[in-house]
């Protein structure tokens, strides 16, 4: 975690700016689930909102023409950049992606509906981590462990903003913001560190310049802000107009001051899991260079070993006959049962079609082992036509030795 003393310092500075120019945060309280008293608005409260709203839109109309501009001239023409994510074909993207590990679902879901977040303080971790897991999308979360560690890490963003006592839409735009930059560092595969922290500033300059045109905190979408390419989004854009058609994130009641403090704790949330290099190295490995699969074509007798055959256990007759006195060389008797030899036969047969199965398999394996199995494609004739054999060498000819024996005398 970063030090204290910079979140303190950039609020002290905030609080600075905010007071020079007459404006104060007042918020307007939001319905919850636990029952609070809420007292009534008095008129010096009500004159402050209207001459915070007034300067609000004052500083808004003047930085409104500059701000579009910019925001057209930083657009790159080809996003993503190869900067950020490598330039690979499609097809091949798509075979490391099933070849890695699942760490996090393909798709978040953008329809958060603000009161179903939980209050992390007084739920149970089980009950609220499912709770996040249907809010999110996550649905592999029981096997997997980079799911378990996103809804972990969201729900301690979410009790430290509860701590600091946001709202449910404040709330439900900073679990949108945490997704957007989770999937961007999963996404951004060519992209270092340094490149990430200018893409953290370049979105959250775009949601302040959002701001100061419309005064309230805005979602990734509504303030321009997106992982993929226009072309990816197109293809999924149906499923974001379903989404959206059922909730949408608002802010109501929150003025210019009140949504830049929210935007600079939801900066310093966000910066806090990848402060350091170590972190952003640990969370960078976890989610972007995942493990891939190794398929290891394992031999026949690995995949089917032989069977054990036990012997037949023959049941004892009721009359026992009587025992035959051995030899006396001390020989058993060889058993003719008629058990022993349906055993003998059933095991030579399995054994030969074993035997068979191997044979095949091991063809099988050696044509997809194989870019050109020659073994198969050509006899021993083909090749005795172009590299004959040798001739053999003459046998030598059986030389009868006659022996010489003594003459009579």
């Amino acid at each position: 975690m970063t030090s204290h003393k910079i979140e303190d310092l950039h609020t002290a500075l905030l609080d600075k700016l905010l007071s020079e120019s007459g404006l104060e945060c007042q918020r307007s309280l939001v319905e919850s689930e636990i029952s609070e008293i809420v007292p009534e608005e008095t008129e010096e409260q009500v004159a402050a909102e209207e001459k915070a709203e007034g300067l609000a839109e004052a500083l808004g109309e003047e930085e409104a023409a500059t701000t579009v501009e910019e925001i057209e001239e930083q657009k790159p023409l080809i996003f993503p950049t190869p900067s950020l994510r490598r330039v690979l074909p499609d097809r091949i993207r798509q075979i490391e992606e099933s070849n890695r590990i699942h760490v996090l679902p393909k798709v978040f879901n953008t329809n958060i509906d603000p009161q179903a977040i939980p209050k992390i303080a007084y739920t149970a971790p089980q009950k609220y981590i499912d709770i996040l897991a249907e809010i999110v999308g996550c649905r592999k979360y029981k096997s997997s462990l980079g799911e378990f560690w996103f809804l972990d890490t969201l729900a301690n963003l979410l009790r430290r903003a509860q701590n600091e006592e946001f709202d449910r839409p404040t709330q439900a735009v900073l679990i949108l913001w945490f997704c957007e930059w989770m999937k961007e560092m999963q996404h951004f595969d060519a992209a270092d560190r340094q490149r990430m922290l200018r893409r953290f500033k370049d979105n959250m300059l775009s949601a302040a310049r959002f701001i100061a045109v419309a005064n309230h905190l805005p979602t990734p979408d509504e303030a321009g802000v997106y992982y993929m390419s226009e072309e990816e989004r197109v293809k999924s854009a149906v499923s974001s107009v379903v989404n959206e058609s059922k909730h949408f994130v608002t802010f109501e009641g929150a003025a210019y001051e009140c949504s830049l403090r929210d935007l600079t704790k939801i900066i310093h949330y966000i910066f806090d899991l990848f402060s350091t290099d170590y972190q952003y190295n640990l969370v960078r490995s976890v989610f972007t260079f995942t493990p891939e699969y190794f398929l290891i074509d394992s031999p026949y007798q690995i995949q089917r070993p032989k069977r054990i055959y036990a012997p037949l256990k023959i049941k004892p007759k009721k009359d026992k006959p009587k025992k035959e006195p051995k030899d006396k060389k001390g020989k058993k008797k060889e058993p003719d049962t008629e058990e022993y030899i349906a055993l003998m036969e059933l095991k030579a047969r399995d054994e030969k079609e074993q035997e068979e199965m191997e044979l095949k398999d091991m063809e099988d394996y050696n044509l997809r082992s194989h870019i050109l199995p020659l073994g198969f494609a050509a006899t021993d004739e083909l090749f005795d036509k172009y590299w004959p054999p040798p001739t053999p060498e003459p046998e030598p000819e059986p030389v009868v030795v006659v022996k010489k024996g003594k003459g009579k005398k």
